[in-house]
């Protein structure tokens, strides 16, 4: 189905929907994936990140999700084990190739899914199958994505060949058919366009050190060189030098135009385009830098609100598009997944951490060598090994031996 035929399925559901399952998920649609108008001022992934706000959101966004540890790991039964000699531990967890580190990768990743809806990686493997490398590809060399005969193909630049589904890795951000994901750049380019409209003309005001447009007065008439004086005038203000002076003759004054309300009420936009642009990046003002609205009391909490609305659902679709793309079918039917442990966002909260894993080990959750594996130390005594049990706190078969032992004189 074309994405023309997508769209008009999605807003008009009397349509009749196509009956082959043959054509290009791009086709003429590939610009309004990554750009789009704001005004006058034409928007794209590259000019968005001339606004700070922007740039800020999208940095600590892919940040975060560069820093997340990924692993390997086996459910089997009640239990979860780890595989470090598993192919695809290297790639999630150590180098997903020559050139990069895993934190390098993610984060290119990241910023071309946050910033284009899509970000793809090319998955090589050896001649046992095995996957040994994926290799980053910029969107912009994205032909094509098409279905052809029941396979989804990739067209991309460079490549002699298409590339399978299942040869990349395809991180899709919002997206109207499940395929290809849009950016939010798309949906905010007329908010970001006013955004940048507003910050060059904050900036002009600001180097014309507020000397913008005026007139000269005087009571005489002058009939000849009027001009010149112009030319004079503008030249004089035009200098860089902060501490230039116009000289005027004849009895000339020169009398501002100010600034208007309106135009002042313009500059006080850049608050709420800040706002705005957090909203579309689903990241908490504080985030980027915008403390109108925080304080210390809930600053705490917005910064758990973005673990779990902002980074949560991204980690999960690369944990899930990791496991499809990287295990075999038997290996995934045998419960192997990807796991990207965000607990390390949490780690510069050592007093909360400090105590939840306090709660865990003299609950009898998990046993004091395992707070130590937690915090990445080396294992102590094998006494460590064993499980507290509170000694206010008994299970129903400790109660029945209790009993027991009593009547027993015990």
């Amino acid at each position: 189905m074309s994405l023309n035929g997508a769209f008009v399925d999605m807003f008009s559901p009397s349509v009749k929907r196509s009956a082959t399952s043959d054509g290009s998920y791009l086709g003429g649609f590939g610009g309004f994936f990554s750009l789009g108008n704001g005004g006058t001022t034409k928007i794209n992934y590259k000019t968005s990140l001339t606004i700070s706000a922007v740039y800020n959101a999208v940095e600590q966004i892919s940040n975060d999700i560069a820093k997340i540890p990924f692993s390997v790991n086996q459910k089997v039964n009640n239990n979860r084990i780890s595989q470090p000699n598993h192919p695809a531990q290297l790639l999630v967890a150590v180098a997903p190739n020559s050139l990069m580190t895993t934190f390098i990768f993610r984060k290119t990743m990241a910023v071309s899914l946050l910033l284009r809806g899509n970000a793809l990686a090319k998955i090589n493997y050896d001649v046992k199958g095995n996957p040994v490398s994926t290799d980053f590809i910029n969107w912009d060399k994205v032909r094509d994505i098409r279905i052809k005969n029941g396979e989804l193909l990739y067209d991309v630049q460079g490549f002699s060949q298409s590339l399978l589904a299942s040869e990349v890795l395809h991180w899709k951000n919002f997206s109207h058919d499940g395929i290809v994901g849009v950016g939010a750049i798309t949906y905010g380019a007329q908010q970001l366009g006013l955004a940048i409209e507003t910050q060059t003309y904050s900036a002009t005001n600001f180097a014309n050190k507020g000397v913008r447009q005026g007139v000269l007065e005087t009571d005489k008439i002058i009939s000849e060189g009027k001009p010149q004086i112009v030319a004079g005038v503008k030249q004089a203000f035009s200098e860089k030098d902060p501490t230039r002076v116009a000289v005027l003759d004849e009895g000339l004054k020169w009398k501002s135009i100010t600034i208007t309300p309106q135009e002042m009420e313009i500059i006080a936009t850049q608050r709420f385009s800040v706002e705005e642009i957090a909203r579309f990046f689903n990241i908490a003002p504080h985030k980027i830098k915008s403390l109108q609205q925080s304080t210390n009391n809930n600053i705490e909490q917005q910064s758990l609100d973005h673990v779990s609305d902002t980074i949560q659902p991204l980690i999960t679709n690369i944990e899930q598009e990791y496991a499809k793309k990287l295990f075999t079918s038997k290996e995934l039917s045998s419960g192997y997944y990807v796991r990207g442990n965000i607990d390390a966002l949490l780690r510069a909260d050592m007093k909360t951490r400090a105590e939840a894993i306090c709660r865990y080990v003299l609950s009898g959750i998990i046993s004091r060598q395992e707070g130590r594996q937690k915090e990445d130390m080396n294992d102590g005594p094998d006494m460590l090994n064993e499980f507290l049990t509170p000694v206010n706190t008994f299970t129903e078969s400790q109660i029945e031996q209790n009993l027991k032992d009593r009547k027993n004189g015990k």
